[in-house]
């Protein structure tokens, strides 16, 4: 089934007539039997044509790419250019991520729990069947937690 000269067609570069040809050769083509047939043919050829202009965008799209790449990066300076590029990558850019890291994992490991965030540590509620309580609580009054354990009162914090 092809196209009958709709924009989508024509929308497609030359240099990428293997595209044009699985879109609007019948590549993505069905025949179905009966009167469903009738019912889906004008659903399909709307769905090969937005497939089509889909393809095409996409093909314009590196095209254009391709030529800004080659833009910024011309052919007489291109090892040039991207040696700088490489350059402050190394110098700059991963050590800068590089201490973020590991502030943010200090921050998460060694400083949690201290400061500002001091009430919000967990821990298992002992003798309370995997019942969860905050940290704080329980170390301020151990003695006040086993006791009221003891006498059957619920956990309350």
């Amino acid at each position: 089934m092809a196209f009958p000269g709709t924009a989508a067609r024509k929308l497609l570069p030359g240099g990428f007539t293997a595209a044009r040809t699985t879109v609007a050769g019948g590549a993505l083509s069905f025949d179905l039997d009966g009167g469903a047939g009738d019912y889906f043919s004008g659903l399909w050829q709307l769905v090969k044509a937005k497939a089509a202009e889909v393809v095409a965008y996409i093909a314009a799209l590196f095209a254009a790419l391709a030529e800004k790449a080659d833009e910024v990066f011309p052919t007489e300076t291109r090892s040039e250019t991207l040696r700088q590029w490489l350059h402050v990558l190394v110098t700059v850019v991963v050590p800068a991520v590089l201490c973020f890291l590991v502030l943010r994992c200090c921050w998460r490991c060694c400083c949690a729990g201290r400061g500002a965030r001091g009430g919000r540590r967990s821990m298992a509620a002992p003798g309370r069947g995997g019942a969860r309580m905050p940290r704080g609580v329980f170390e301020n009054n151990p003695r006040g937690y086993f006791r009221d354990l003891r006498d059957g009162n619920p956990l309350v914090y």
